[in-house]
């Protein structure tokens, strides 16, 4: 389970994609991968979001995460 702390961030950062999305006409948001390694909750919160199926990560075999919101984040940000 989820602790709480982590369970915010996730919702702030996915909040974060999705007003990205809409001002950027569908922009993604790229962040130093080692950034993660200074802050282990917002790895967390990421990865989470990720294997929820709320983001995507397009940055594979960079240095940089290139993060995007998906149809069911979008939904998920609609309804909370």
């Amino acid at each position: 389970m989820m602790n709480e702390e982590i369970k915010k961030l996730s919702d702030v950062l996915l909040q974060s994609l999705y007003d990205y999305h809409f001002v950027t006409n569908g922009g993604h948001y790229q962040l130093p991968k080692a950034m993660l390694d200074a802050d282990v909750n917002s790895k967390i919160a990421i990865d989470y979001l990720i294997e929820a199926g709320y983001a995507t990560d397009s940055g594979e075999g960079s240095d940089h995460l290139v993060l995007g919101i998906t149809t069911q984040g979008i939904d998920y940000i609609k309804h909370i």
